[in-house]
């Protein structure tokens, strides 16, 4: 198969693209986590799950349908805590997924040529160096354990 080149060039390193594909498969395994969790409870919960549109709206509602069925309040407590987390955590890994990468030359920086990257998120125009990539990336692994743990425990 031939690659073919965008019209513009990519300016993330490879390293910076394999954290970037990590953390969509991991979102996506955490997506696919709720989904499945709410269809042993409550299976029209699951399906509105899945027409929800991302992580945000789909944490919220995943919480709320699993932590009232559930009769221990500190789990319940834990199951909210664990969607508010993933709530916020959507709104961060968007600032990488909807973003424009940018190379920010910096003057005098380290070295002649240093280049630091930028993620410039669309809808809000908030810019992120890239340099938080991994520890977003780390995060969604650690939110997916939590939820393991959840699913686990109910």
């Amino acid at each position: 198969m031939i690659k073919i080149d965008p019209a513009r060039p990519l300016v993330l390193t490879a390293e910076e693209h394999v954290l970037l594909g990590e953390l969509a498969e991991i979102m996506g395994q955490i997506e696919h986590m709720l989904i499945e969790s709410l269809a042993h409870v409550d299976l029209a919960a699951s399906a509105d799950l899945k027409a929800l549109p991302g992580l945000g709206p789909q944490a919220s509602r995943w919480a709320d349908a699993l932590s009232w069925r559930v009769t221990d309040q500190a789990l319940a407590a834990h199951i909210k805590s664990v969607g508010a987390e993933l709530l916020q955590f959507a709104e961060d890994r968007n600032d990488f997924i909807h973003a424009t990468y940018t190379g920010d030359y910096c003057v005098g920086y380290a070295q002649p040529g240093y280049q630091a990257t930028s993620a410039t998120r669309h809808r809000t125009g908030r810019s992120r160096s890239t340099d938080e990539l991994e520890a977003i990336r780390n995060r969604a692994a650690t939110l997916s354990w939590s939820v393991d743990r959840v699913i686990e425990a109910v």
